[in-house]
């Protein structure tokens, strides 16, 4: 065990660094070529990220890189891993059946490595992640099969427009170790600020994430020190929540907990008091409307409660009880928002 988080914190630093030697530049390698494909589109990566990607690759010398989402970037990192003399496997994934055909045809022709590119088509599904549905690539298990654990990620699909990448890093971690580095392209636009906001509130200190806003359209660096499997990441969140309203809420304090799914009821009932919102005489309830909402908040409220908390998997109340949601606005202090939590202090 403890060779294990002796070599994960090795590769954790190495990654590091080479983010680090990666922005500054590798003097010695010509990345000339890269400004040459240069697009008007708002499709292709940037050729300052792209040259980012060169010079990162020279850096951290991966042996197989995952992308999700093929095209110009493709070509970049299979030329670098050519002139490089890696003999890195590439593995790219597109939702478009002939998308990953046309860059292959376009360009990769020209590359000595070519074969070493493994072009997969997987369409667009939504999956759960953690209780919440995303778009994901539906990979085969066949096809799960050949791609492996990668050294570096790049997240480049599916677009906005088809749901965003938020579930492309959750779906990745299958295929991470300590110290993989993830890029999500595009992170100066709100669409993938908001993505890494959830990243952090979702996965906490399990990754690390740099922001390379000087880059003209951004990318976020994402160092994993610890791969959170798909089918842990609701447990993982769960664990989050329960350590902040902890963190919070004194044992000697009741507080009322929204909580539909009980997802954290279980251990907080255990260790603080709780009143629970969604409950009459032991039985599962829900009012019939914002007003009643509202009622039965200050029946409890006049129990003593000095706070209100929704989980995540109730936070369909704020549209369906619009409301009182807007009582609490207006007349309580919101003291934490975000992905998995709202709490108010009454």
């Amino acid at each position: 065990m403890e060779k294990t988080s002796l070599n994960s914190k090795k590769a954790i630093e190495n990654s590091r660094s080479s983010l680090k030697k990666a922005l500054v530049g590798t003097a010695d390698l010509d990345v000339s070529w890269v400004s040459k494909l240069y697009s008007d589109s708002d499709w292709p990566m940037a050729p300052d990220s792209l040259t980012f990607v060169v010079s990162l690759i020279a850096n951290l010398k991966p042996k197989h890189i995952l992308e999700f989402g093929s095209g110009i970037s493709t070509y970049v990192m299979a030329k670098a891993c050519t002139l490089l003399n890696l003999g890195c496997k590439i593995t790219s994934i597109d939702h478009d059946p002939e998308f990953g055909e046309e860059i292959a045809k376009r360009y990769l022709t020209t590359l000595k490595t070519s074969n070493q590119i493994n072009f997969i088509f997987a369409p667009l599904v939504a999956r759960s992640f953690g209780g919440k549905h995303l778009p994901s690539y539906y990979i085969k298990q066949e096809q799960a099969e050949s791609v492996g654990p990668a050294d570096l990620i790049l997240i480049d699909g599916p677009p906005s427009y088809l749901g965003g990448r938020e579930g492309i890093l959750y779906q990745a971690m299958d295929y991470s170790t300590p110290g993989t580095i993830a890029l999500l392209d595009d992170a100066n636009r709100n669409e993938e600020k908001n993505i890494i906001h959830n990243w952090r509130d979702t996965l906490g200190n399990k990754v690390e994430i740099n922001l390379l806003t000087e880059l003209k359209k951004g990318l976020g660096a994402v160092i994993i020190h610890e791969p959170i499997k798909k089918d842990d990441l609701y447990s993982h969140k769960i664990n989050l929540t329960e350590l902040d309203i902890l963190a919070l809420i004194s044992k000697n304090e009741r507080f009322i907990l929204v909580d539909d799914e009980m997802s954290v009821r279980k251990n907080i009932d255990s260790m603080l008091k709780v009143l629970n919102f969604t409950e009459r005489n032991g039985k599962y309830w829900k009012p019939s409307d914002a007003e009643e909402a509202i009622q039965e908040f200050e029946r409890l409220r006049g129990l003593g409660a000095k706070y209100i908390v929704f989980v995540w998997p109730s936070f369909w109340w704020f549209k369906h009880y619009s409301g009182f949601y807007s009582y609490l606005k207006s007349n309580f202090q919101c003291i934490i928002k975000n992905s998995r939590l709202v709490i108010f202090a009454l």
